[in-house]
């Protein structure tokens, strides 16, 4: 058994979030979800990514410090909040600042419109949980 670490380097040695990790760093939130925290973020997979239209993903990726940024931040909690604790929370606010409907429907937390497909990863910081689309803001 191994322990936790960070929600950073969780996410960088797991190959399920390869892509998350790369755009958390292209923004610089790999710093920020290294520190204290606690944090949960709801990250989505590499196979969400890949849903994503590829000049949406590319457009992405352009703005780092722009639309990147904004839409990491929406996927990014704050607190300690393990699965069964944010389907509790129906609008909670995000560190972009504005909140994120969650609900339950047929046992799935859904974040935004993407199902959690893998809950409650434990981190020194916090929580991951793994869903199944890249969630835009309005």
């Amino acid at each position: 058994m191994t322990l936790p670490d960070t929600i950073t380097r969780t996410l960088a040695t797991d190959s399920r979030f390869s892509l998350m990790a790369q755009a958390l760093r292209a923004a610089g939130l790999d710093t920020v979800l290294a520190g204290k925290g606690p944090f949960t973020v709801c990250a989505p997979t590499d196979e969400a990514f890949r849903l994503l239209p590829p000049a949406t993903l590319a457009a992405l990726m352009a703005d780092p410090q722009g639309q990147l940024l904004r839409v990491l931040q929406y996927h990014i909690l704050f607190g300690n909040l393990s699965c069964s604790t944010i389907k509790k929370l129906n609008f909670p606010k995000t560190r972009l600042g504005i909140t994120v409907e969650i609900t339950e429907k047929d046992g799935v937390v859904i974040f935004g419109g993407a199902a959690v497909t893998i809950p409650d990863i434990s981190c020194t910081n916090g929580m991951i949980h793994g869903i199944d689309r890249v969630v835009i803001p309005r």
